[in-house]
């Protein structure tokens, strides 16, 4: 097994639930461990008791709703992503139901060799009502006023999530079992060698890579990408802070392991999703000539990632129309044109 250089991840000791200090974590702009944070949810004191209990505590406040379970055999070892080909998965997907993978768990807790079962991005309060409230945080930040708060709970054996991206920022915690994120800032995207846009194993593409055993001859830019992974090691009551679009691959290392997090994205629903203006890029640009390109990009540079107060500060505010402020309206006229455009 291959260690990655390490970047610091900055760890802040004696955050409190209802104290997370936004501000300065959004400053920082980078991974942040909460050490502790989480210590006093009912989950997490019953885990160190056994994860037995807790693996209790879930059964007896299940909502009795079948979720989507991922299920492999013992050859992927625990790495759950792509087939050799890479046009399916080396996992199968089921409705299940809490007891009925609790059991095949406990019935393995002795086996070297055993199924691999992961419950994924399961809404907590949609899985667990009873226990949504006493496994929360307070997000009192401006930031939470227009973009709602997410929390999901994520439950199994051992698993590898092999490296992707999320577009809402991410506040993940440790509950049962350890954990390691490798996390990889958006520029190392190229090193990172991104699979097909579809299928996914999860709704976002992943990499193709392994960093366990990483091959170097197939994936030369791979040692970049480690040579700037930030490691976090994570024990149970420990939080976790990222921010929106870092790679991250995740490793639960126990037999049991439960990961509650809380996603939020930071801009309103009606501003789309910026994959679709990925999507479209690549159809309508991506194989124009090179000077051709170089030009648009100018244009995506000035209306785009530049300063949206300087493409409208010449013009009268009665005819910026999409050059205007971003609100509900404003995007339905847009969304509308584009509709209208893309359907002829």
């Amino acid at each position: 097994m291959v260690t990655p250089s390490r970047q610091t991840v900055t760890v802040w000791e004696g955050i409190t639930p209802d104290a997370i200090p936004f501000d300065d974590l959004f400053a920082l702009n980078q991974p942040v461990i909460l050490k502790g944070l989480v210590n006093d949810w009912p989950m997490v004191k019953a885990g160190r008791k056994s994860p037995l209990d807790t693996m209790q505590m879930l059964e007896d406040n299940y909502s009795n709703k079948p979720m989507l379970v991922y299920r492999a055999p013992s050859e992927i070892q625990s790495r759950f992503g792509y087939n050799d080909t890479c046009t399916g998965f080396n996992f199968s997907a089921e409705r299940s139901t809490i007891p009925d993978v609790f059991n095949t768990i406990r019935n393995e807790l002795s086996e070297q060799e055993h199924e691999y079962l992961y419950v994924n991005s399961l809404v907590l309060k949609e899985g667990f009502p009873a226990l949504a409230d006493s496994h929360s945080l307070a997000f009192t930040h401006p930031e939470f006023e227009q973009n709602p708060v997410v929390a999901k709970i994520w439950l199994g054996t051992e698993s590898v999530a092999a490296a992707h991206f999320d577009q809402p920022k991410n506040l993940a915690c440790c509950v049962v079992g350890k954990r390691r994120f490798m996390l990889f800032p958006p520029e190392q995207v190229e090193n990172l060698y991104p699979g097909p846009l579809h299928p996914t194993p999860g709704g976002q593409v992943v990499t193709l890579a392994n960093f366990a055993e990483p091959d170097f001859d197939k994936f030369p830019r791979l040692k970049e990408a480690m040579d700037n992974a930030w490691i976090a090691d994570l024990e149970p009551g420990d939080g976790l802070y990222y921010p929106s679009m870092w790679w991250h691959e995740v490793t639960a290392y126990d037999r049991f392991n439960v990961m509650v997090n809380f996603w939020w994205m930071t801009t309103e629903r009606h501003k789309g999703n910026p994959m679709d203006v990925l999507l479209h890029g690549m159809m309508s640009l991506r194989e124009k000539p090179e000077q051709e390109k170089q030009a648009w990009k100018a244009l995506f540079d000035y209306y785009v990632f530049g300063d949206a107060q300087r493409v409208r500060e010449h013009l009268p505010p009665e005819c910026r129309g999409a050059l205007g402020e971003m609100d509900d309206i404003n995007a339905r006229r847009l969304r509308s044109m584009l509709i209208s455009n893309l359907n002829r």
